[in-house]
């Protein structure tokens, strides 16, 4: 018999940067009382960063104390990490973020105290023309990319793709990236904050100072080779009919992820590990009678089954569920009512 416990909605950490917008405020309800928003921590773990839960008799508490105080919520596997591994994200990027590159494990751990960071992206909102930075258009040296920092000319060697709602880009340990302007992003990644930028178009922060590189670090993890484009946007179809659908997005050993576009209802559960579950269109009511709006994220607890009813009326319900993605033979189980 599964147990039931309720869905918790989670208040998530808020950060702006230059480069943020309003529309996490305005589309997707996030601080009303901010002007601005780069980007909101949805589900984390991480050190003055977490996420709160938001509703219920549990409110109040931070994701790390409710590991401690509740650990059959996140179910038997997260025993198998030795921190939370998950941290997911939504970004506005109003304005271009940086030219950037993230370590690998190996690296971070052994230079900086921490994971590295492996992520994705899914583009939940793209103006037209919209585009990424994501490798290199050709082989460079170390050499040149430090003349081309140097000279204003990196952007000339950076692959640029072009991005559409709906879209998923996988990015990885050393290659380098950056979001352009006019995207809403949901960012799931290791729980890690190490970002090396290399570029940033000879920006100043609010007190005029150039926002600092990270040359060295950068050189040190980068992959100088040509982007190959034909790894990009490949995710996987797992359930279709004429209304529904699951879509993987991505796996790997931090993380497993999921798109799930719903008419009517649905019941979704994952019996080793919790679920994080965030709406991107549409709006729902669990069961229990708590409300999804888009932009919210829940924590559904491991080992337990929940109901959801479309509410929206004509628009799908449309949801990116994670879950973890280490030695989990039984990941997140969908089932689409009539």
């Amino acid at each position: 018999m599964i147990e039931k416990k309720s869905p918790l909605l989670l208040e998530p950490f808020v950060a702006d940067y230059l480069w943020g917008g309003s529309k996490l405020i305005k589309e997707w309800g996030k601080d009303p009382l901010k002007t601005k928003i780069a980007e909101t921590w949805e589900l984390s773990a991480y050190p003055n960063k977490e996420s709160i839960v938001c509703s219920g008799p549990l409110s109040g508490k931070s994701i790390s104390s409710l590991i401690k105080s509740h650990p059959a919520i996140f179910g038997s596997k997260i025993k198998d990490y030795l921190e939370f591994p998950l941290l997911i994200k939504m970004i506005d990027a109003e304005q271009n973020l940086s030219i950037q590159v993230h370590p690998s494990d190996y690296y971070a751990t052994k230079y900086e105290g921490q994971l590295g960071k492996s992520e994705i992206w899914y583009i939940a909102e793209a103006y037209e023309g919209a585009a990424i930075y994501l490798g290199f258009n050709k082989k460079v040296s170390k050499e040149e990319i430090v003349e081309r920092i140097n000279n204003y000319t990196l952007l000339e060697v950076l692959n640029k793709v072009p991005v559409k709602k709906g879209d998923v880009i996988v990015v990885k340990p050393g290659t380098v990236h950056a979001l352009l302007r006019g995207l809403v992003v949901i960012e799931i990644q290791e729980n890690s904050n190490l970002t090396y930028r290399l570029y940033d178009y000879g920006r100043r922060d609010s007190s005029g100072k150039e926002r600092e590189l990270h040359i060295d670090k950068a050189l040190d993890v980068i992959n100088t080779k040509k982007f190959d484009n034909s790894k990009i946007n490949s995710s996987v179809i797992l359930q279709k009919d004429s209304y529904d659908s699951v879509r993987l997005l991505d796996e790997n050993e931090y993380f497993y992820a999921i798109e799930i576009n719903m008419k009517q209802t649905m019941k979704i559960h994952c019996k080793n590990s919790f679920i994080s579950l965030t709406l991107v269109e549409g709006e729902g009511e669990f069961s229990s009678g708590e409300r999804i709006n888009k932009g919210n994220t829940f924590l559904l607890s491991a080992d337990t089954e929940y109901s959801i009813i479309n509410t929206g009326n004509e628009l799908n319900f449309k949801a990116i569920a994670v879950t973890l993605g280490k030695n989990m033979e039984e990941k997140i189980d969908v089932l689409f009512g009539n």
